[in-house]
């Protein structure tokens, strides 16, 4: 039973993951927030006062940095649950001995 389970749930991500990549999407060409954001805030009049300090030479690097801030966050979020899950694991062992 949950060998099955687990074979319909591989399928359904894959078929998630694949759908994408097999069916382009029209929206993907299609104007984002973050190209009109930008723009209607120019258009009132607002002068920024405040400036990046390091701009990154291209998009790549923009992306690899992402990439790299997302890789260090899910690194200590998995180190903290890490560490939840062996103190809650010792107590249980505790309380086990205790009985």
């Amino acid at each position: 039973m949950v060998e099955r389970r687990t074979t319909i749930m591989l399928l359904i991500i894959i078929a998630l993951i694949a759908y994408p990549l097999i069916f382009e999407s029209k929206a993907v060409s299609a104007p984002s927030s973050d190209d009109q954001g930008p723009a209607w805030i120019l258009s009132t009049g607002y002068i920024p006062w405040v400036h990046p300090i390091w701009t990154p030479p291209n998009s790549d690097m923009e992306a690899g940095l992402f990439a790299l801030q997302a890789a260090l966050g899910a690194g200590i979020m998995g180190y903290i649950f890490g560490i939840w899950h062996a103190q809650a694991r010792m107590r249980k062992k505790e309380e086990s001995k205790e009985v």
